[in-house]
């Protein structure tokens, strides 16, 4: 009986390896080939096609104002940045890999899947955090064109070449340091931009929120035509620092004990560049920089914190008008039961900017 045992124990695990190969096949299916053979074409390359950096405990929520699909990329329409894709007047949360700005990027998917490189694109600028929530809105057309306009940006600011129509909107949006990008564009059709610099300010090593300025001296029309069909626009080196024009920002932290929201006057509630229209609150604990609604010659004194377990708004204690050029730094500290109190400290923006 044991020689008979020890006859059968190679058959035995030849049987099981071929159980355990049949269970594999069975359970695989043969997805992953599959799943590679039903990506188009188009998106082989792409990353994680198609669901790119979608995540739902993303904190950048991207929404689509337009009824049809939009690709979505970072810095520039390559595969290498897609990062994800969004259903027509819905949204996305994306996961991205760095705290700090970015340029995105959206495009129309079917005309892309048409047209590809002569898509048009839209891109506006935001902030990723890993902790506090930002939003932005997207909202491409369906223009394309065989035209070209070549950029580049020199300058160690972001620039956005903004519509000169009023709506704010932008025609492209420009890292620092981004020695070429293009945009296709139709043919024959002028377009009308401002650059709009933006300054990085830095807390704690990081950057945190942008400062902004107009230079209406190098505004400039596109134009392009079947005889010449691209344009170029470079942004230099040599931009005239913007400090004497840069508007005032606030620097807000929390040391209370609850989540609080922030307002300017009564009803005009202030949240972080990138969360425009949002219901922003700071819980306990959290840093942020207000650079949008805030204008020289405001007191901080209009500034106020709300909570829901309170019965009246804390406001700033200090008189004191902000300037151009100017940080200032609140801070919101104190519980229910010691009562609480706020600080302000004003520094030159230069402090931040390295």
């Amino acid at each position: 009986m044991k020689h008979l045992i020890l006859a059968l124990r190679p058959l035995l695990i030849v049987a099981l390896l071929v159980l355990f190969s049949c269970v594999n096949s069975f359970n695989d299916n043969g997805d992953d080939d599959k799943g590679d053979k039903d990506i188009p074409t188009l998106y082989k390359n792409f990353y994680n096609y198609p669901d790119g950096r979608v995540n739902p405990n993303g904190t950048l929520t991207i929404k689509n104002a337009v009824n049809s699909k939009v690709l979505l990329f970072t810095d520039s329409v390559s595969a290498s940045n897609y990062i994800g894709t969004v259903e027509g007047l819905s949204s996305v949360k994306v996961k991205l890999s760095e705290e700090k700005f970015y340029t995105i990027v959206a495009v129309d998917k079917t005309n892309y899947e048409d047209k590809e490189n002569q898509a048009y694109q839209f891109s506006d600028l935001t902030y990723y955090s890993n902790l506090q929530p930002y939003s932005m809105n997207v909202s491409p057309s369906s223009l394309f064109g065989a035209g070209t306009w070549i950029l580049a940006n020199q300058s160690n600011y972001w620039v956005a070449l903004q519509k000169v129509d009023g709506s704010g909107d932008n025609w492209a949006v420009l890292a620092p340091n981004t020695l070429r990008t293009t945009i296709p564009i139709p043919l024959a059709t002028t377009f009308d931009y401002v650059p709009h610099y933006y300054k990085e300010l830095k807390y704690n090593g990081k950057v945190i929120a942008l400062v902004e300025y107009d230079d209406v001296s190098q505004a400039d029309t596109v134009s392009t035509s079947t005889e010449n069909p691209s344009f170029n626009t470079n942004i230099g080196k040599n931009v005239t620092p913007p400090s004497s024009n840069l508007k005032p920002a606030v620097l807000l932290t929390n040391n209370c004990d609850k989540t609080v929201r922030v307002y300017m006057g009564q009803n005009n509630q202030l949240s972080p560049s990138g969360t425009p229209g949002e219901d922003y609150a700071m819980a306990s604990g959290w840093t942020s920089m207000i650079t949008s609604r805030i204008e020289p010659g405001t007191d901080v004194n209009s500034i106020n914190f709300d909570s829901i377990s309170w019965t009246s708004r804390v406001y700033v204690s200090e008189n004191k008008v902000m300037q151009k050029d100017h940080v200032y730094r609140i801070v919101l500290a104190g519980n229910q039961t010691q009562g609480y109190t706020t600080t302000v400290e004003e520094t030159a923006a230069e402090d931040f900017f390295e």
